[in-house]
């Protein structure tokens, strides 16, 4: 065995840095495109149809700009397609780190990583604090902020416990999973107001489906990728090794 194969050696670590930034570009760019077109289907719609709403219920102003860049329509493109892509190189990023530090990795791998992505990020935070969309009153930033990350957090760690865990405590991975529900559904709500119509009350709940379904495909896709490119570079990299 050579220096440059050995474990943490410097070539080493190289190598693996490697594997995880191409990895992560890679996949993370492909997803968010994906991302990007399945919004510009589904929910920004709704989020322009929601804004009308708003427009029309809103005092109107003399001195208002009309023009201003966050109105442009290729702007707002724009800044979505770069939110998209740099969402999902930082979410490969992550899951590129966890295929280095498990040293296990593929498509199956990837898209059960990709499963619990998207568990941890958006689907247990959804249910305490919904996406939502404008036109709505809702509950202080400060409270919905803390919500989710504690929603994110609970999920996130009690998904680790049970896969992870000894049997012993996969029942207190469990109840993390549920936590954040009995806290904020029941003890302490982040919901805002009612909702001012039926017609916004069914706009905010096809905004939520989507939301999740659009995240759900985004997950899957990320993570059987990213699995699969970290795969296949280690493969790259034993051959090159071996020239």
């Amino acid at each position: 065995m050579t220096y440059a194969t050995q474990q943490g050696s410097p070539a080493t670590e190289m190598t693996i840095l490697s594997r995880t930034l191409y990895t992560a570009f890679v996949a993370g760019a492909a997803a968010g495109v994906l991302l990007f077109v399945l919004q510009t289907w589904t929910t920004l719609p709704l989020i322009h149809q929601a804004e009308r709403y708003e427009t029309a219920q809103a005092p109107v102003h003399p001195h208002s700009h009309t023009n201003e860049p966050s109105d442009n329509q290729n702007v707002r493109v724009a800044y979505t397609t770069t939110g998209d892509v740099l969402v999902g190189i930082g979410f490969a990023m992550l899951l590129a780190a966890m295929y280095a530090l498990s040293g296990k990795s593929g498509l199956v791998r990837g898209l059960l990583w990709g499963l619990a992505g998207f568990a941890t990020f958006h689907l247990a935070p959804a249910l305490v604090v919904p996406p939502s969309i404008p036109a709505l009153t809702l509950a202080p930033l400060s409270n919905r902020q803390a919500a989710w990350l504690i929603a994110a957090f609970c999920t996130g760690l009690g998904l680790a416990i049970f896969a992870f865990g000894p049997k012993a405590a996969k029942i207190g991975g469990l109840l993390l999973l549920f936590l954040p529900s009995v806290l904020f559904r029941f003890l302490f709500s982040v919901s805002g107001s009612d909702i001012p119509s039926p017609a916004l009350s069914a706009l905010e709940h096809l905004f939520t489906v989507y939301v999740l379904g659009d995240f759900l495909l985004f997950w899957l896709v990320l993570g059987a990728l990213s699995g699969h490119l970290f795969e296949q570079s280690a493969d790259f990299h034993s051959d090159a090794g071996l020239t």
